[in-house]
């Protein structure tokens, strides 16, 4: 092996620990989207984000920014080990991930960001004509 080629752990690391941040990402916004899309609302109440929304989110969003500064961490190692990572594979692979990866972070900021917004139906939980129409309310808002 040449003295400026990656050894085999960093090139595995870079090559399999950086994807697999950003595709965890990728999974946790599309299981929030899927799994947890009905847990705001229960026969017509609004109860808010639950608890593993809030965790999948800031989750998601925490593995789409631990991706990048895992791959700077991984190339200011090998820069200072006199290592030439620029036509390595791995780096490569990394590289294609972190772009592929930059829609999915932008989502789970945007997912977070309205877990915290206000109610979406403005307080009168199954928005619609319905409620209106109907009369007041059996009970008090607020």
């Amino acid at each position: 092996m040449d003295r400026t080629t990656p050894s085999p752990a960093w090139r595995r690391c870079t090559a399999l620990a950086v994807p697999a941040l950003v595709l965890l990402g990728a999974g946790l916004f599309t299981l929030r989207g899927t799994a947890f899309a009905h847990d705001t609302f229960h026969d017509c109440h609004y109860f808010g984000p639950s608890l593993r929304m809030h965790i999948a989110a800031w989750s998601g969003l925490a593995c789409g920014l631990a991706a990048p500064a895992l791959y700077v961490a991984l190339r200011v190692r090998a820069a200072r080990r006199g290592w030439r990572t620029e036509s390595a594979t791995a780096s490569a692979v990394a590289v294609a991930f972190l772009l592929l990866g930059l829609l999915p972070l932008l989502f789970n900021a945007v997912e977070v960001w309205l877990l915290y917004q206000p109610d979406p139906s403005g307080g009168h939980d199954c928005s619609g004509l319905a409620h209106p129409l109907a009369g007041p309310a059996p009970y008090a808002a607020g």
